[in-house]
């Protein structure tokens, strides 16, 4: 029996609609994204916030790979960036893999800061996958066909070849580029002046790039972190206060069949006027805004404030009893917390203690990580830090209860 022939998609117009029609459902949850990552931003002092945000960076690897099947500990992911990799192979490659995820991140950061740059651009999003591939280990860079064959992944080199995932058939090889240059023309945020639409398109176009699937491999990391820049391009990532990928990894299933439904062909006379179902785009930006809400609610309920100050106090009431921290740390850690960070010289006064135990309190607290110099200086102000051991006493739930677990015993 002949075997059916494919008809692969090569005309940008497939890819309709771009945005969801009938969206007042969806402009709500927009507009609630907005005023919800605007109070949660204020909460912190900036040097809290920006401590809080790189114990953060680490865990929107770990959420992100581990959406793909890529299991790697938090203690892992630290010591990779600080270049201690494990000797046994496979632990180590997937260090390799964090180590470039993190990576990849702050550059990202980093190029950001320059209005100049294009999030909704082939450019910018091959810039991401080279980024991102550079540094992955060897097995990483190989990708398996239908047909089970091995082929190298080339960093920043849109696909030679035809790809399908599950049941759906991305668009001709060929067609990448078209495609691309219609995501970029449709959702380019300096392009539009309607906030609202703006933030829908950070959720469709999320669809829409997994959709085209533009590289051999590494597309859904990719996306994530394309997503990740078009929410700190809107200032609506609270200056690095949450993270989609936790939400997406957490909500596994409901993503993947959101995006599974998304790809699907319109569904009669009555379902928009694309190529594409709008009702499952409609419902795929529902899903994509809801999560990002329930990760800001999330963050939010930790930092507040007496919350947070009382798991403070109670992770030193536990240190002392161990004998690790004196129970007057408190005071220095709270202080640090609010200000972010404490003069070495107020030791004495927020102890209540003379000056050589209230020099002990402070480093205990150095010790263990929790206030740190600036780099370079050595008798300057001390600033709040958080190692990933402590996560599980200070931001509860940030990870899966086993990984908390096996944090609270290091």
């Amino acid at each position: 029996m002949k075997k059916k022939e494919i008809t692969l998609y090569t005309d940008p117009q497939s890819m309709t609609p771009l945005f969801p029609e009938k969206d007042a459902g969806v402009k709500e949850l927009a507009l609630e994204l907005i005023k919800r990552t605007a109070a949660l931003s204020a909460l912190l002092h900036p040097h809290t916030r920006n401590a809080i945000a790189l114990l953060l960076e680490p865990m929107n690897s770990y959420y992100s790979n581990l959406i793909e099947g890529h299991n790697t500990h938090p203690l892992d992911i630290e010591k990779a960036l600080k270049k201690d990799y494990s000797t046994e192979p496979k632990k180590r490659e997937l260090q390799l893999e964090s180590f470039a995820h993190v990576k990849t991140q702050k550059r990202m950061k980093s190029l950001l800061s320059d209005d100049a740059m294009p999030v909704c651009s082939s450019v910018f999003i091959k810039w991401l996958h080279k980024e991102f591939y550079d540094d992955m280990p060897a097995e990483f860079r190989l990708s398996k066909t239908a047909e089970g064959k091995s082929i190298p992944v080339i960093p920043g080199e849109f696909r030679k070849r035809e790809v399908y995932v599950n049941h759906h058939i991305a668009p001709a090889a060929t067609a990448v580029p078209a495609f691309l240059d219609r995501i970029s023309e449709a959702y380019a945020l300096e392009k539009n002046t309607d906030l609202l639409k703006r933030v829908i398109a950070i959720a469709a176009s999320h669809h829409r790039l997994a959709w085209v699937h533009p590289f051999q491999d590494g597309n859904g990391r990719v996306v994530r972190l394309y997503s990740e820049a078009l929410f700190i391009k809107e200032g609506l990532d609270a200056n690095g206060l949450w993270c989609i990928s936790r939400g997406l990894a957490i909500h596994n299933k409901g993503y993947y069949s959101a995006l599974h439904n998304a790809d699907l062909e319109r569904q009669g006379d009555y379902d928009g006027r694309g190529n594409l179902s709008n009702k499952f785009l409609l419902e795929f930006c529902e899903f994509f805004l809801k999560t990002a809400i329930d990760q800001v609610e999330f963050m939010s309920s930790l930092l507040d404030l007496d919350s947070i100050l009382n798991r403070i106090s109670k992770y030193v009431d536990l240190m002392s009893v161990q004998k690790e921290m004196m129970p007057e740390t408190k005071y220095i850690l709270q202080e640090a917390f609010l200000k972010g960070k404490v003069e070495r010289g107020e030791a004495m006064r927020l102890t209540g203690k003379k000056e050589t135990m209230a020099r002990k309190a402070m480093k205990q607290l150095i010790d263990v990580g929790l206030l740190i110099p600036r780099e370079g200086e050595i008798k300057g102000d001390l600033y709040i830090n958080f190692p990933v051991k402590v996560a599980p006493y200070f931001f509860p739930r940030l990870y899966p209860k086993d990984i908390e677990a096996t944090l609270m015993m290091e």
